[in-house]
């Protein structure tokens, strides 16, 4: 934990991602880089009948952080975002926050 996923990019881009991105995510977390989970969802969305690629959502299932913490996270992946795929108009960023009493891993409470 924490599982990110990412819609309305690239394959290759989300994929160039996992090389960096997480890393960066785990220094701001403190945490182990191999607990983070980088999915590629895709997908494809429309406006006005006509296929949109203007946006990208990014959301984190995670345990509860600092605010600190979120705001240095979402500043993290805006700029990757931002910079490996620039004609993006609309980046949104979503933490969904998870009861760890709620989760279990292998059998067993996280």
């Amino acid at each position: 934990m924490p599982h990110i996923s990412m819609r309305g990019l690239p394959q290759a881009v989300v994929a160039a991602f996992s090389q960096t991105l997480l890393q960066s995510l785990a220094d701001i977390c403190k945490g182990n880089v191999e607990s983070f989970t980088l999915d590629w969802i895709p997908s494809i969305s429309f406006r006005n009948g006509k296929i949109d690629q203007r946006f990208v959502q990014v959301e984190l299932l995670w345990f509860p952080k600092d605010p600190d913490i979120h705001l240095k996270v979402e500043q993290t992946i805006r700029q990757a975002v931002t910079e490996a795929y620039p004609e993006l108009t609309h980046i949104a960023v979503m933490f969904l926050s998870l009861n760890p009493s709620a989760s279990y891993r292998g059998g067993q409470h996280d």
